[in-house]
């Protein structure tokens, strides 16, 4: 029995348009769940110095930084806000 490699088997299932989209929307979250931790880093605060800054309870912070695309735009927004960020969104 020959047996496939990981990356064997991810490159067969990104031929599945489905798989495909799924596996980039799972990426795109995490790329987003890193860059709210960056910013909140790079500004010095913690997760509580943000909630504060945008008037909600500190574990709400927690949750938007592990759910991140669930977020609305708004909430991006005010979370940018608090962290000292300006970012513009653009289609690449």
């Amino acid at each position: 029995m020959k047996y496939k490699t990981l990356s064997q088997i991810h490159a067969e299932s990104m031929s599945d348009p489905e798989y495909g989209a799924a596996y980039e929307a799972e990426e795109s979250s995490e790329q987003l769940q890193e860059t709210l931790a960056a910013w909140r880093k790079e500004a010095g605060l913690t997760s509580a110095q943000v909630a504060e800054r945008m008037g909600i309870k500190a574990p709400t912070i927690s949750r938007i930084e592990k759910n991140a695309s669930r977020m609305s735009i708004q909430t991006l927004i005010r979370y940018a806000r608090a962290c000292g960020v300006n970012f513009k969104i653009q289609q690449i």
